[in-house]
């Protein structure tokens, strides 16, 4: 079977949260016998950064990657759909006569590809790795003094959008309701659609909406974690370790930590880049002022040593309506317990052993009760299974549902 994933980004250019699963299944994918080669849009612009190179050819760990630069005026605030990507696309698949499409985001390459596949004779499976289909904005985080909506209503979205672009406000209605119409057209044309969590699943058949199944694959942990990388008890002769890894930005929630951990005894650890120099300095001087220990650990990659290995408590405090949490499973992997926010999907990790969920505004009480409990620590951290779902269960039932459309 041969394989095509289209995404917005892809390695090296992009690492974030949807790159590295789509590069965990593409591998576990080959690993089973699929042809997977890569379409993938980029940050380098046509007319800028990449010496005016229309498409750009590479091998990524054996896997054929196209990387299709786009122009300065091929981005949302011009349009929804680019036909010169789409042209693009349509050649490369013409060209590699793929037996699926496999869109794992629409926001690099723009709207159209279900009409493009269709024109193919090309079965399309879409994955909501984001809240891109539901959220100008990605994250369904409001701006502007306004609610985030929980359907099909639009006028909160208007002022939240405009708060971005502060251009004419009829325009950004226009052009919403231009994007809600192509998001629609778009998944009606998808042979089947996936999603990691049911959260992200709900949200889409209420907000676009939809009204075909979204078969609900986890992601699962991403990489093995040997049994030596398991962290030992907490040493009852030092204080207590506590932190997060990721992207260091306000809206995951980094300045709630700090201020929950105030008068605790504990010292705080940050693995991950700061996106923002102004905030580090307010995360810096905020610790500082309330005499926390704040260790820094900066960015790591995927050979260095992981972050939850120096952790006895790690937490996950998200503002983001969160569609899996990648975060808490490299945690529970690693034999460390976790405290989350009820953001998104996470509210669904109340069911996972060794996670306590809580609202973010009882985190610094919460952090208190179990930071004063050894007892209650140690059943947190005991609750954690030795074995967590993983990638290969995703790839598993994604190849399952790849020949049941074929």
């Amino acid at each position: 079977m041969k394989v095509c994933f289209l995404t917005a980004n892809f390695p090296p250019e992009a690492t974030g949260g949807t790159e590295q699963v789509v590069t965990a299944l593409l591998r576990e994918l080959r690993g089973r016998g699929v042809d997977v080669e890569v379409v993938t849009g980029s940050d380098r612009l046509l007319d800028g950064d990449c010496g005016g190179a229309d498409v750009i050819e590479e091998d990524w760990d054996g896997a054929a990657v196209t990387r299709l630069p786009r122009r300065s005026d091929e981005h949302d605030r011009h349009g929804f759909v680019r036909p010169r990507l789409l042209s693009l696309v349509r050649s490369r698949l013409q060209r590699s006569r793929p037996d699926l499409v496999h869109v794992h985001s629409f926001a690099g390459l723009g709207l159209g590809v279900g009409a493009l596949c269709d024109e193919l004779g090309v079965p399309m499976v879409c994955t909501f790795h984001d809240l891109w289909t539901t959220c100008a904005r990605f994250f369904r985080l409001p701006a502007g003094g306004v609610s985030c909506p929980d359907g099909q209503q639009r006028d909160a979205c208007v002022t939240c959008v405009n708060d971005a672009l502060q251009t004419d406000v009829a325009a950004v209605a226009s052009g919403l309701e231009t994007r809600a119409r192509l998001v629609a057209e778009e998944l009606r044309a998808a042979a089947a659609c996936t999603a990691p969590s049911k959260t992200a699943a709900d949200f889409v058949r209420r907000c676009v909406p939809y009204a075909g199944d979204v078969a609900v694959i986890p992601h699962g942990l991403l990489q093995p974690v040997p049994a030596a990388h398991r962290v030992a008890p907490p040493d009852p002769t030092r204080p207590l370790r506590v932190g997060t890894f990721g992207g260091l930005v306000p809206e995951k929630g980094v300045r709630d930590l700090v201020e929950a951990v105030c008068a605790l005894p504990c010292d705080l650890h940050l693995a991950g880049p700061f996106h923002d120099d102004r905030f580090a300095a307010e995360i810096r001087a905020l610790a500082r002022g309330q005499c926390t220990y704040l260790h820094e650990r900066g960015r790591f990659g995927p050979g260095d040593r992981h972050p939850a290995r120096d952790l006895d408590l790690a937490v996950f405090p998200s503002h983001c309506q969160e569609t899996y949490g990648l975060v808490v499973d490299e945690a529970l992997a690693h034999g460390v317990p976790v405290v989350c926010s009820d953001a998104g999907a996470l509210a669904e990790r109340a069911a996972t052993p060794g996670v306590l969920v809580t609202p973010i505004q009882h985190l610094g009480r919460v952090l208190e009760e179990l930071l004063g409990s050894t007892s209650r620590l140690a059943e947190l951290r005991a609750a954690i299974p030795a074995e967590l779902p993983s990638i290969a269960t995703s790839a598993d039932l994604h190849l399952d549902l790849y020949r049941s459309l074929g």
